[in-house]
């Protein structure tokens, strides 16, 4: 009796100290806490990003036509849904979101932002104290400004002030991509509809286009690949030479793109509308292609 009694005290005392190991071993290395997946009761949009670029692109400092930042010195709140993905590299240290009326990019002085910022959450820009920046025809909210190149350019928000000026909103809110044609994105508005989720259907990439990689991943150079509608109309999906799907050949076939509408200035100076995918499950081309 008296040794039973003792070998139950013995796995007793094993076994709480495996729950403490394992208790411990969680905390460290098990999966972080889970976020809030309501909106904060406390955080309110107190301007939408239709009327905040109509502020500050035009009622201020004309954005779009000066590389001049404009720093913002008003408590204003942004809210949007996420509609980006930097986890294929094509779009790198960023945020890009949307409201109902248009859409904007962050700068974030961070990598694997789609772990705490995945698509559809929603979030609230704190904006006073940050930067408003035209990038070549993008509307570009950062930090800081450096100034020790040619001209000044936009610094993300540091990682430790990410919370300060970022703060989390609710998970999978809705997020519709707009129905386009090449017609209407070569027509959009570039102020407005900028970095909004687009889609555009019954496209095909051009013929000798489809021989290509979506960019080149040895030099690192971006790519701009050409895609058309049955009526020859055509448009550019555009990627970065760091995506991880830069060495992926283009699909023959024809279907649905999505991306994010985005703008790009050529050397002459013009702003040409095109598209950025998140990764290639945005080129959804099933379909046999309608022209060879």
């Amino acid at each position: 009796m008296k040794s039973s009694i003792k070998n139950l005290s013995i796995l007793t005392a094993a076994i709480a100290i495996a729950v403490a190991i394992s208790s411990c071993v969680k905390d460290k290395w098990g999966a972080p806490p889970v976020a809030s997946e309501g909106d904060p009761a406390n955080v309110h949009a107190t301007m939408n990003l239709r009327d905040f670029k109509i502020r500050y692109c035009f009622g201020i400092a004309h954005t779009l036509d000066s590389a001049r930042p404009v720093k913002i010195n008003d408590s204003i709140i942004l809210s949007g849904v996420i509609n980006s993905s930097d986890r294929a590299g094509n779009f790198y240290k960023q945020l890009v979101l949307q409201d109902s009326t248009g859409g904007i990019q962050i700068k974030v002085d961070a990598t694997g932002l789609y772990n705490e910022y995945p698509i559809g959450r929603r979030v609230f820009i704190l904006c006073k104290g940050l930067y408003l920046y035209n990038y070549l025809g993008t509307l570009e909210i950062g930090s800081y400004i450096d100034t020790t190149g040619p001209q000044p350019t936009l610094g993300g928000i540091p990682s430790n002030l990410i919370p300060r000026y970022i703060v989390k909103g609710a998970l999978n809110a809705p997020l519709v991509a707009k129905k386009y044609t090449i017609s209407d994105l070569n027509a959009a508005n570039q102020i407005y509809e900028q970095s909004t989720l687009i889609r555009v259907d019954s496209v095909e990439f051009t013929a000798p286009d489809t021989g290509l990689t979506y960019s080149d991943p040895f030099n690192k150079a971006f790519g701009n690949i050409n895609f058309q509608q049955r009526d020859r109309n055509s448009a550019v999906v555009r990627s970065s030479g760091y995506a991880n799907f830069a060495a992926v050949k283009v699909p023959k076939g024809s279907g649905t793109l999505y991306g994010i509408f985005t703008i790009y200035q050529k050397s002459n100076g013009s702003l040409i509308n095109q598209v950025g995918i998140r990764d290639t499950s945005d080129v959804q081309f099933t379909d046999p292609r309608f022209y060879p």
